[in-house]
């Protein structure tokens, strides 16, 4: 029983975060717009994004395993056909000695983890009394796409004009975080079948270690609870700050995973 509780959490991360990556494909401030396919064979699912063929985010796996291994060849083809670089994005539950084995003879390694978490929402208190969290809508999006743009080196006019609406959505909640008045970090939460999705946490580098990240947390957790969801997830970096952060209020690690590419 408890087996089959882990298994049902990581199907319910993987699927919002599915969805989350396809709502991001929409949203992204880039030209020309993302065009992301989606295939399926047996029951592996592949993303490709034929506008950026080495994007490892947009061109993932998803759903591998054994039961797929007769078919490792033709999702390999499937990338190759389009020049697309494949990233075999793979859960713990699907992994074992003869995928990896698999993967391994095809010239795929692990390269890189992400630790996957979950928390209750919960009413939380600010700790921070001269940071603020102000939610983003039609009046101040503007201010958070300036820092966007910023941090993706200018992004033209006309690109920002026509993706502004994917900003305010109701299922993607977005906060800007004031240090005494000034500008000073942001952060997201996506929501999808009742559960929430933290991501997009970024802090401008003169106000990192002032408690910022800590009020876009406890913020979207008390937000996540007047809002009646019922789980809220995200991924990090295993042993980042942001890892840290998360623990401290609350999070609990559900697993990590690995992806899996080979080099050009």
């Amino acid at each position: 029983m408890i087996r089959h509780k882990v298994h049902q959490k990581v199907n319910d991360i993987e699927e919002t975060e599915l969805e989350l990556t396809r709502f991001n494909a929409g949203r992204a401030l880039s030209s020309p717009d993302k065009r992301l396919e989606e295939i399926r064979i047996g029951g592996t699912k592949l993303l490709i994004e034929v506008t950026g063929p080495d994007s490892l985010y947009y061109n993932r796996v998803k759903g591998f395993g054994i039961a797929d291994l007769e078919h490792l060849d033709d999702i390999i083809s499937e990338y190759e056909r389009r020049n697309a670089r494949p990233c075999f994005d793979m859960a713990p539950n699907r992994l074992n000695e003869q995928v990896a084995l698999a993967l391994h003879g095809r010239g795929f390694l692990p390269m890189d983890q992400l630790a996957f978490l979950e928390a209750a929402p919960v009413e939380k208190e600010a700790v921070h009394p001269d940071i603020s969290v102000d939610p983003v809508h039609e009046g101040n999006v503007d201010v958070l796409l300036g820092i966007v743009s910023d941090l993706m080196g200018g992004v033209p006019a006309e690109v920002l004009a026509r993706k502004k609406r994917y900003f305010t959505f109701p299922v993607f909640r977005n906060y800007l975080a004031y240090a005494n008045g000034q500008l000073a970090g942001i952060g997201s939460m996506f929501i999808y079948k009742g559960n929430g999705y933290l991501a997009n946490d970024y802090t401008l580098p003169a106000y990192r270690g002032r408690g910022c990240q800590t009020a876009l947390i406890c913020h979207r957790l008390s937000e996540a609870k007047r809002t009646g969801l019922s789980k809220v997830y995200t991924d990090v970096e295993f042993g980042s700050p942001s890892h840290d952060n998360m623990l401290v209020q609350g999070f609990s690690h559900v697993f990590t995973n690995s992806f899996w590419v080979r080099e050009r």
